[in-house]
């Protein structure tokens, strides 16, 4: 029988050749480039994947009902893509989420539009699933500008992984529950109650 650390290990390495970081530096996957490509960057470089992102892409595999994966290339370049099902010749795409949202999310849409161009579908379909059922669905048709800015970002995620440079800083209100956060910006202490006092002499009454 096997024990809680033997049984930890053989989760863990189910989940990794599940969830497998590309070694080859010339293959992209879509959900690399539709987010922060310096987050990308240093996911390749330490050969893992934060167990936040871990946890929300096997929500994504799990709710897939039959995965299917496209390569497309151009140049010295693969990009991978991934639909979570194909129905009636649409591409659809689930997202787990606490709330559902307004619109669309941007990281989602652009990863939707380039499986249409990859997959060579006309029509996709993006659900938002929260965890009490509720749901919501956004149709989409694809859109060749969006899939270029995809291609670009993949080429500099590409040339930036061979080259060993972290890409730019990509500032967003994702960066304070980031893993790298310390890597990206400056060292700083946190006081609490005293910040006015301690800058403009302020004090207490």
């Amino acid at each position: 029988m096997l024990g809680e650390r033997s049984l930890r290990d053989s989760v863990n390495k189910a989940i990794d050749s599940m969830l497998m970081v590309e070694s080859d530096d010339s293959r992209i996957r879509v959900d690399e480039v539709t987010g922060c490509l310096r987050r990308s960057y240093y996911n390749r470089r330490e050969r893992s994947i934060p167990m936040k992102e871990r946890l929300i892409l096997l929500q994504r595999y799990m709710h897939g009902i039959s995965r299917e994966r496209k390569e497309y290339h151009i140049e010295d370049l693969t990009i991978i893509a991934d639909a979570d099902t194909v129905v009636d010749d649409a591409v659809v795409r689930f997202e787990v989420v606490d709330d559902l949202p307004s619109a669309p999310e941007p990281a989602s849409l652009i990863a939707l539009n380039a499986s249409l161009w990859i997959l060579d579908k006309d029509e996709g379909a993006l659900v938002y699933i929260t965890r009490d059922g509720s749901t919501i669905q956004f149709s989409i048709t694809r859109d060749k500008r969006l899939f270029d800015e995809t291609i670009r970002r993949a080429k500099v995620l590409s040339m930036l992984l061979k080259d060993n440079r972290p890409p730019v800083l990509e500032p967003s209100e994702h960066c304070n529950e980031c893993s790298y956060y310390e890597r990206c910006y400056i060292q700083h202490r946190r006081y609490e109650g005293t910040t006015l006092e301690r800058i403009f002499g302020l004090k207490r009454e």
